[in-house]
């Protein structure tokens, strides 16, 4: 992991990238002495935060159609899903 301050990302700039993308190097870049942002790699950006986001989107969607599933249950107890399923395929 690199640590620079914003003076040296701005000489940098150019490297500090090539470096980031070719060698999945991290980069920490700080003001006043107090670390303000990182550079990742695009690979590793979409792994370790758009893999996370999707994770509890997919729980709160999971989690969403549970609470639905419990408000209507007394509507779609006798509901045959399957059946349900087959008349809808059947019908296109």
């Amino acid at each position: 992991m690199i640590k620079m301050t914003t003076m040296d990302l701005r000489k940098k700039l150019g490297h500090i990238l090539d470096t980031v993308a070719e060698k999945n190097e991290q980069v920490i870049i700080s003001r006043a002495n107090r670390p303000l942002a990182v550079i990742l790699s695009i690979a590793e950006f979409e792994e370790k935060v758009l893999k996370k986001n999707r994770k509890e989107k997919l729980r709160e969607l999971a989690a969403d159609m549970d609470d639905w599933r419990a408000l209507h249950r007394k509507e779609t107890a006798k509901v045959d899903a399957v059946r349900a399923v087959r008349e809808i395929r059947d019908s296109r």
